[in-house]
């Protein structure tokens, strides 16, 4: 998830610029309603007491979403993981169990500062011994990808954390896909280290300067050469793993890659695409922004209004039909859509709120 915010000194953020200010956010729509009310407005319903839930992953049960509550982005203080029960429509907490006497990912990483987690993309799979396995991309005092198990005990849902893997350089990451054959796949937005006018400079200039890893237990991280491009953001695999989906922030794109040779076999145009997800019929929804990346941001706490829209893909044609179109109360900057059932449920970078919107018969 990504927003370049310009240039200047007062315009710091190439993802969500949720940075406080006494400035006035640039929003689409600031007339709109009361933002802070927390009501469905325009079909659109919405669910509270979140705090910038950015990413979401449907839990084993079908009950549930669970949560990443990102941090600032590029600042990152600690975030959290939460879970939305759809049976209530309410936020619940979920423990994380830090203490482990089990390693998966790469042995030879140290544990984190707990106190500074702060996540970002999550997935959850499950692994060969049927376990469930959760990929958290992990800022809080470095790049890494967190494994945790997800498991239920007395019918209440805790993860533990198991291990980690940190890619190589000077990595920003986003988001992570899980593969069953025990590896995963990461988004590199750019070098972390180097200066954000530089980054935004080369943005502008039609720079590709970020790209996506494999990683195995193996080979421990590898670059896909073909992925290269402008700012790689949101990441999804088909169910069979054979073809790699990435959303290219910049680039205003989707590629779609074949895992075992690694070529790029077809792609679409959308705008700004942020997070992708794959629904039960192996369908495409991506979330993408469409605010002018440059002179338009959110400064302030509160909830975000810039607009956006829900993109169906079909995996096959890549045929693309817009599903929502939305600008305005009461949730705007829509990071994610996971469908469930019949609905879509979208979260934002910035902001307190998931939104729920239901689907048509045609969608």
């Amino acid at each position: 998830m990504i927003v370049i915010s310009g240039c200047t000194e007062k315009s710091e953020s190439l993802e969500t610029a949720n940075t406080a200010t006494t400035e006035k956010p640039a929003l689409a729509n600031p007339n709109a309603v009361d933002s802070a009310s927390c009501v469905k407005a325009s079909n659109i319903n919405v669910h509270c007491g979140f705090s910038n839930p950015e990413d979401l992953v449907m839990m084993p049960h079908g009950d549930a979403l669970l949560v990443s509550e990102m941090g600032e982005f590029r600042v990152h203080p600690p975030g959290a993981l939460a879970l939305l029960n759809l049976n209530t429509g309410l936020r619940e907490s979920i423990e994380i169990n830090w203490q482990t006497d089990e390693r998966w990912g790469d042995s030879a990483c140290a544990a984190p500062d707990a106190s500074l987690f702060s996540p970002h993309g999550i997935d959850l799979t499950q692994r060969a011994d049927g376990r469930h396995q959760l990929l958290v991309v992990n800022h809080g005092g470095r790049e890494a990808v967190e494994f945790f198990e997800l498991s239920e005990i007395d019918n209440e849902w805790q993860v533990t954390w198991k291990g980690c893997a940190i890619p190589p350089g000077d990595p920003y990451i986003n988001d992570v896909a899980g593969l069953f054959d025990g590896g995963f796949l990461v988004t590199h937005m750019w070098d972390k280290t180097l200066p954000f006018e530089t980054v935004v400079e080369k943005l502008l200039g039609g720079e590709k300067v970020g790209w996506v890893y494999e990683w195995q237990t193996a080979t421990g991280f590898t670059m896909l050469p073909n992925s290269v491009e402008q700012m790689p953001n949101g990441i999804a695999v088909n169910a069979d793993n054979s073809k790699i989906f990435i959303n290219v922030y910049i680039g205003n794109k989707t590629i779609r890659m074949d895992r075992a040779t690694g070529v790029v076999d077809g792609s679409f145009e959308v705008q700004q695409p942020d997070n992708i997800t794959v629904d039960e019929n192996g369908n495409l929804w991506v979330a993408s922004h469409k605010h002018d990346p440059i002179n338009q941001t959110c400064t302030q706490p509160g909830v975000c209004l810039l607009p956006f829209e829900i993109v169906k893909v079909n995996p096959q044609t890549l045929e693309k039909n817009v599903v929502l179109s939305h600008d305005g109360a009461p949730m705007g900057f829509s990071t994610v859509a996971l469908k469930v059932g019949d609905a879509i449920y979208m979260g934002s970078a910035h902001g307190d709120r998931i939104a729920q919107y239901s689907l048509g018969s045609d969608d």
